[in-house]
């Protein structure tokens, strides 16, 4: 059976950047805004002086990797499957120079070890096939320096459950609380987490409308 990697390698990750390209382009002008975007930003704040480099998984074209860098005064990185919208937010960036995309998944990131202090998982690890997740969690870890920040947006429903992805025959979402992979190993720590959904800016009561997003801090001695 094919990858859910592949799938999106392969064109889904096209069609998925056209569907949600509008809602990209009118974040700035509507009323949601960069509203999970924002947060992060502002919660590190008193830390903005440490963070200079930041990796978003599933950037699209950068369109919140480009927040991001703006508020945290940063230089950012993006990787996506989409090439598409890879294509389209290096041209955007191309002059200057403090925000570059690259085409790839999660499970095989093309980045030195410890090499940021803020990743990003931009609502994508539902989409990962279960064989690539544990690939995917420790490249994020070996990218992420020492005393670095990870934050994920995701589905955040009561139980941890598994549906068709009605966009693709095949493919599946898988919905779980991820902050929960990283924190176990004893290594991360739960800094924050705000709750909300697709269709309001604060706390679903339907949990199978929840998002969230949880921000962690990575010890620097976890021993």
């Amino acid at each position: 059976m094919k990858k859910q990697s592949a799938t999106f390698l392969e064109g889904e990750g096209d069609n998925y950047f056209l569907r949600n390209k509008a809602a990209l382009d009118s974040r700035a002008t509507s009323e949601r805004g960069f509203f999970e975007i924002d947060w992060i930003a502002q919660t590190l704040v008193p830390f903005k002086h440490k963070i200079s480099s930041i990796l978003e998984i599933g950037s699209s074209n950068g369109v919140n990797l480009e927040r991001m860098c703006d508020l945290l005064q940063a230089k950012g990185n993006g990787i996506d499957p989409s090439e598409l919208a890879v294509k389209e937010g290096n041209l955007k960036f191309a002059s200057g120079g403090r925000i570059q995309l690259h085409a790839g998944t999660a499970s095989s990131l093309p980045f030195e070890t410890q090499s940021f202090d803020l990743v990003f998982f931009g609502f994508c690890l539902y989409l990962l096939d279960r064989s690539d997740l544990f690939f995917s969690i420790a490249e994020a870890d070996r990218v992420l320096k020492n005393g670095g920040f990870l934050a994920i947006t995701d589905f955040d429903p009561i139980h941890r459950h598994k549906r068709p992805y009605h966009h693709k025959d095949g493919v599946f979402s898988f919905k779980q609380d991820y902050s929960e992979l990283f924190t176990a190993s004893g290594i991360y720590y739960l800094l924050g987490k705000i709750s909300f959904s697709h269709r309001q800016l604060f706390f679903d009561e339907d949990g199978n409308e929840r998002v969230s997003t949880t921000l962690l801090f990575k010890e620097i001695d976890a021993y």
